[in-house]
C-alpha cells in the first residue's frame, strides 16, 4: 500500500510538520493548529481623484508661497536655497476586507515610481507627519511637523539601493501603519526629504504623482498583516 507524505509549513515559528496519509483518506484530513496563521495583503494605490483622503504634493524652498499639488510628479531635491520635499497620504480605509484595529501589521512598504534618478547616491528620509495638511494648500511656508521613521537611497552610482527608473524599494513604514491601524496615531501621511539638504550641486529624485494617471506608476502602500481569531 502506498503512503503519501504531506508537509505543512507554519508561518509562525517556521515549524514544519510531516505525516503520512493512506489513499482515500484525504477527505477526512483536518488541520486546526493555532500556529497556522493566515497572512493578508492590502495594496492601496493612489488615484487621480478629488478626494482629500489620498494626496501628494511637493513643497519647494525656492518658491515658498507656491503649491504644486496639481503636478504629475513629486520631487525630492537637495540644493542651495532650493530644497524640495514630497508629501504623501493614503486612505487605508479602502482596504477590502477592512484591516481591523486588532490586526498585527507584519510589513508595510511605500512604493514610489522614480522617473528621474539623481547622478549621486542620495539618502532620503521618511518622516511620519504629525499634523494636518492639504494637497492644494501646502507650501514650504506652512509645512507640517513630523518625526523620521525610515530611510532609503536612490542614485545611479554602483552600490546605491535604487539605481534605475522604476519602483523604488526600501521605503518601509511598518511601525507607522501599525499605529494608523491601531488608532494610536493619526494618519497624516508622510514627508520625504533628502537627508543632507542644501547641496552645492543640485540633486533631484523625481517620482510619479497620482495626477499622472498611469496606473502602473501610481504611488502605493503595500500592507501585509495577520488577524488572530
Amino acid at each position: 500500500m502506498t503512503r503519501h507524505w504531506v508537509r505543512v509549513m507554519s508561518m509562525a515559528g517556521g515549524i514544519v510538520l510531516g505525516f503520512s496519509i493512506l489513499p482515500g483518506s484525504a477527505a477526512s484530513l483536518s488541520l486546526t493548529s493555532q500556529n497556522l496563521t493566515p497572512y493578508r495583503t492590502c495594496t492601496v494605490t493612489a488615484t487621480p481623484t478629488t478626494t482629500t483622503a489620498v494626496a501628494d504634493t511637493t513643497a519647494r524652498q525656492g518658491t515658498p508661497a507656491g503649491n504644486f499639488g496639481a503636478l504629475t510628479t513629486v520631487t525630492v531635491s537637495s540644493a542651495n536655497a532650493a530644497n524640495q520635499r514630497t508629501y504623501l497620504r493614503f486612505d487605508l480605509t479602502v482596504c477590502n476586507p477592512a484591516i481591523p484595529a486588532s490586526a498585527t501589521v507584519r510589513l508595510a512598504t511605500m512604493r514610489l515610481y522614480m522617473s528621474a534618478v539623481p547622478a549621486a547616491c542620495r539618502v532620503l528620509d521618511i518622516f511620519r507627519v504629525t499634523a494636518a495638511w492639504g494637497e492644494t494648500t501646502l507650501t514650504i511656508n506652512n509645512p507640517p511637523t513630523g518625526s523620521r521613521t525610515g530611510t532609503f537611497s536612490v542614485g545611479t552610482p554602483a552600490g546605491c539601493q535604487n539605481q534605475a527608473v522604476g519602483y523604488v524599494t526600501g521605503g518601509t513604514v511598518t511601525a507607522d501603519v501599525a499605529g494608523f491601524v491601531a488608532g494610536s496615531t493619526t494618519n497624516f501621511g508622510w514627508m520625504i526629504r533628502d537627508d543632507t539638504e542644501g547641496s552645492a550641486t543640485t540633486r533631484t529624485a523625481t517620482f510619479a504623482a497620482k495626477e499622472l494617471g498611469t496606473v502602473a506608476q501610481e504611488p502605493q502602500v503595500v500592507i501585509t498583516y495577520v488577524t488572530v481569531p
